[in-house]
């Protein structure tokens, strides 16, 4: 008698559980909500590339973080999220300039083989790119006090990157100083998560994930934060992180960016 007890409290409580999800899904209204939100969004870069320069050549470099405001030049990002009972759409977009990256060589390989690396090498990146997201998603919970969201869609970015060397050395056939540059258009099906729990008063957790491939090997995403909500909307403080590991082609192996992030979010 006592083990059938424990059984049915378990598997009450998960009925319970159930039937208050789908009461509160129920409470939801059907009309259109809408969300515009503007984002500054100071990221880092970290990548590895492998570039062709000419003459059988490529040159392998990568870039971490450092300095990265001096080397922002404009970065811009925004949302824009529509919401009925338990559906919503999402469409995201993300532009970003860097300039003047400096970058370390790890190896330069030739028609025979590996290049020794020279003493002196002078290697600058500049990096532009454009990222774009468009996700459907479906409420996983969604009561007065935090919502969780299913979420999927497909993820673009092209990627222009600009590579200039000066070596010295003993180079072979490589030239001393010269530049090159490639753009790279890539596609991915995301899967994630989305919600917010509410704190005291107007203070609420937001937060993203997502995770997913394609054009890439593999990519994913994710977003944490602290949201403070006003009559007309509410702001955000929180740390995104963007990620990509490609399938070995040029001219990326690795890509990332990471930083703080500040949002502005209006509501019609």
């Amino acid at each position: 008698m006592t083990s059938i007890k424990t059984r049915i409290g378990p598997a009450a409580w998960i009925l319970l559980a159930i039937s208050g999800a789908a009461t509160a899904q129920s409470s939801v209204s059907d009309a259109w909500s809408w969300r515009a939100t503007l984002y500054g969004w100071f990221p880092s870069v970290h990548s590895t590339s492998d570039l062709n320069i000419g003459g059988g050549e490529s040159i392998n470099t990568d870039t971490n973080p450092s300095s990265y405001l001096s080397n922002l030049k404009f970065t811009i990002m925004g949302t824009l999220e529509a919401r009925k009972g338990p559906w919503s759409f999402l469409g995201d977009a993300i532009y970003l300039n860097f300039g003047n990256l400096k970058s370390n060589l790890r190896s330069i390989e030739g028609p025979g083989g590996m290049i020794v690396v020279p003493a002196t090498a002078n290697i600058r990146t500049d990096l532009k790119g454009f990222a774009g997201a468009l996700e459907g998603g479906y409420s996983l919970m969604q009561t007065p006090t935090a919502n969780v969201d299913l979420v999927a869609g497909a993820r673009y970015l092209r990627i222009k990157t600009r590579l200039e060397w000066e070596l010295t050395g003993p180079l072979g056939g490589v030239p001393a100083q010269g530049n090159t540059e490639v753009t790279k258009d890539i596609w991915d099906g995301v899967v994630g998560l989305r919600g917010r729990t509410d704190l005291a008063d107007s203070w609420y957790l937001p937060y993203y994930v997502d995770i997913g491939g394609g054009s890439s090997n593999f990519t994913w995403q994710a977003f944490s934060g602290v949201g403070y909500r006003f009559a007309w909307g509410d702001v955000t403080l929180g740390y995104r992180h963007l990620a990509y590991n490609f399938h070995g082609e040029q001219p990326f192996d690795k890509l990332a960016f990471s930083g703080p992030i500040f949002g502005v979010g209006f509501k019609f």
